[in-house]
């Protein structure tokens, strides 16, 4: 089963790990263009329009990542009603609020600007035009990171890195284009960004609202503020670290300024950059990872919860020995490719290596956070999201500053010790809300939460040869647990009949391909058999209904084995398919 958890993590690690780069530096595109081709007051501009960026990135934390952990959890349960009246809510949710802003905004457009800290000015003047163009395009700046977000949990992480690389290329094109052919200034940064955008929701709804999503908009309870809440609650801690972050860069700089002047304020440029990028790889593990564990912690598999758990740790602690390597020993050669001056290399190279100390501990406390917010602990990751970015983060570096001869080193120092001191409070609250039934880190519960009986199940390659041994053990199994020889046949004639159809028309042999089955023993002697396949996307309840009839004259022509699913169909009490992290999940009762 772990070559399958396997395959299923570096199926989406690949394309979000290329999508959170793309995005890391598809965030500093407006920044360089501006600083390269429009001088000082636009290169303001845009920083004054950071806390704009920073709310899309808290709306499109919640109604996007909050939303879809709720959505993965509820494609595990089966629940597609629910799951459709989520999906709904998110998205009105997030045009609304965009709307919402992009007219208020406008409205208070000058009160707003002074309010971000703008001054009478040409810089204000170039602050008018861009965050009011931001403003105007608000709607779009949350809806496609949140389109983004439900690609990736509908099983499409290739296609949303399609969408981000195609925004972001677009998005330097235009600026480019429409600051030197078309002499637009700093509106046409905007227009770039803004429109970057439009072409990114497009593409994203091409492929999010055909019929075979796994979820759809509905109208039937199409907003209810209990979906809200529901995904608020694991989307919050996200959230939040964005807006602790603004509290804690303010802090930095101020401290930065005392201690070291202008030209430490200039190096932390540089190391907020490197953290931005190394926090872009931590996404790539955490955003892989948040529909598996959403899906196997609505199915109830704990045993999937702890497999993939590990192999994405270990891929985790991996990259973040490489990129601590990558900072000790690159430190020379960062500071030439960001151009440091000659009276400050000494001093950048000194805080990259101390803040190389920080990437082992910042990538388990992002693990851990991804964790706790898809299995259910929205309050373990607040914790880890308050300490880590704001309470230690702010006191200690205070302290550091105030107390020791360390300079503007204590800056670095502070975060280092942050994410020690995050680690001691997580265990300290860890003990106080861990279950009896839970692991003692990761509170997974330690057995299967569906689990109310006897469960036989099997790996099992797309091989026919292999299906009368299953067969066999799956009668012996059913037979020990009391199941009568009427169902023990029924059982066996529809596992046989829906492995048959899936290795006949499903896989293509370029890999080994794996077939799972799962036979579990229900209250009053029903019997529910899982078929779950990586082949490709078939959902047999939506097939054609042909009549026994026309199926054995061969009148009648699929694609699939269509007198083998009609055999099933007949036989079960009841049946139910579902797509879920890249697999086919069909599961019969009978």
């Amino acid at each position: 089963m772990e070559k399958i958890i396997k395959r299923t993590f570096f199926k989406f690690f690949g394309p979000t790990l290329v999508a959170s780069l793309a995005l890391a530096v598809v965030s500093m595109t407006d920044l360089i263009v501006a600083g390269q081709l429009l001088g000082s007051s636009a290169f303001t501009a845009i920083s004054l329009a950071l806390p704009v960026t920073i709310f899309v990135q808290i709306i499109a934390a919640i109604f996007g990542g909050g939303a879809g952990i709720v959505l993965s959890n509820l494609l595990g349960c089966g629940e597609r009603e629910r799951c459709n009246q989520v999906f709904t809510t998110a998205l009105i949710s997030a045009v609304a609020i965009g709307v919402a802003v992009a007219v208020l905004g406008s409205l208070f457009l000058e009160p707003l600007l002074l309010l971000l800290g703008g001054q009478p000015g040409e810089s204000l003047d170039s602050a008018r035009q861009y965050v009011g163009i931001l403003l105007l395009g608000m709607p779009f700046l949350i809806l496609a990171p949140v389109q983004l977000t439900f690609l990736r949990n509908d099983s499409n992480p290739r296609y949303s890195m399609f969408c981000v690389l195609a925004g972001g290329v677009w998005n330097l094109i235009a600026n480019i284009s429409l600051v030197l052919l078309f002499h637009l200034g700093i509106a046409g940064i905007a227009i770039g960004t803004v429109t970057s955008q439009v072409l990114s929701c497009v593409l994203s709804g091409r492929k999010l609202y055909r019929r075979d999503s796994s979820f759809h908009l509905t109208r039937k309870q199409a907003w209810t503020l209990s979906a809200v809440v529901e995904m608020a609650r694991p989307g919050l801690p996200a959230a939040m670290i964005f807006f602790f972050q603004v509290v804690l860069t303010v802090v930095i700089n101020h401290t930065l300024a005392v201690t070291g002047g202008d030209s430490a304020v200039a190096v932390y440029a540089v190391v907020k950059y490197l953290i931005t990028f190394l926090y872009a790889f931590y996404d790539g593990v955490t955003g892989s990872i948040q529909p598996m564990l959403g899906v196997y912690r609505g199915e109830g598999e704990t045993d999937n919860l702890r497999r993939t758990v590990s192999v994405s740790f270990r891929i985790m602690i991996l990259m973040s020995v490489i990129i601590t390597a990558a900072l000790e020993l690159g430190a020379p050669l960062i500071c030439w490719i960001f151009g440091v001056e000659t009276e400050m290399l000494g001093i950048t190279m000194t805080a990259i290596r101390i803040q190389a100390l920080f990437c082992i501990t910042a990538g388990i406390l992002a693990f851990l956070g991804a964790v706790y917010r898809c299995t259910g602990h929205a309050a373990v990751a607040m914790v880890i999201a308050v300490c880590n970015n704001l309470i230690f983060p702010v006191s200690l570096i205070l302290l550091l500053a105030r107390f020791t001869p360390l300079g503007s080193n204590s800056v670095y120092w502070g975060l280092v010790l942050t994410d020690y001191a995050t680690l001691v409070v997580l265990f300290a609250a860890l003990r106080l809300v861990r279950k009896e039934d839970e692991s003692p880190l990761l509170l997974i519960p330690t057995q299967d939460i569906r689990d109310k009986g006897p469960v036989y199940q099997v790996l099992i390659q797309d091989k026919y040869e292999d299906i009368p041994r299953i067969s066999e053990t799956i009668d012996t199994f059913c037979e020990e647990n009391g199941i009568s020889m009427k169902k023990r046949y029924y059982i066996s004639l529809c596992m046989e009949e829906l492995v048959v159809n899936v290795i006949q028309m499903g896989f293509h042999k370029e890999r080994d391909n794996y077939i799972d089955i799962r036979v579990s023993v229900l209250p009053d002697q029903q019997v529910a058999l899982r078929i779950r396949d990586d082949a490709v996307a078939f959902d047999p309840t939506q097939s054609h209904e042909a009549s026994l009839g026309e199926l054995m004259e061969g009148s009648h022509q699929e694609d699939h084995n269509e007198l083998g699913l009609l055999l099933v169909k007949k036989v079960a009490k009841s049946y139910s398919y579902k797509r879920t992290v890249g697999f086919n999940d069909f599961m019969v009762v009978l």
